[in-house]
């Protein structure tokens, strides 16, 4: 079961319910599938994006037990900067 920051929390309370979902299903794949997200480069290295939609990503980082830390789930256009 993925672990959760605080802001990615309330990130998921602020979606439509219709994307909630979407982005519980995703997430909780994430320990075993971590395929689902792509490797970051740069500032964000050590850091995996996964889609959630086609509009929003959740970042995550895979800690050292293989579980996933879901740190944010925002906009596409506003999750690499």
């Amino acid at each position: 079961m993925p672990t959760w920051s605080k802001r990615a929390g309330k990130d998921l309370e602020a979606l439509p319910l219709v994307m909630q979902d979407r982005a519980r299903s995703v997430i909780n794949r994430l320990d075993t599938e971590h395929h689902l997200g792509k490797r970051l480069v740069g500032p964000l290295k050590g850091i995996r994006s996964a889609r959630i939609g086609r509009s929003h990503r959740a970042l995550f980082e895979i800690n050292l037990d293989g579980t996933a830390h879901i740190l944010t789930i925002t906009p596409r256009k506003d999750a690499y900067r």
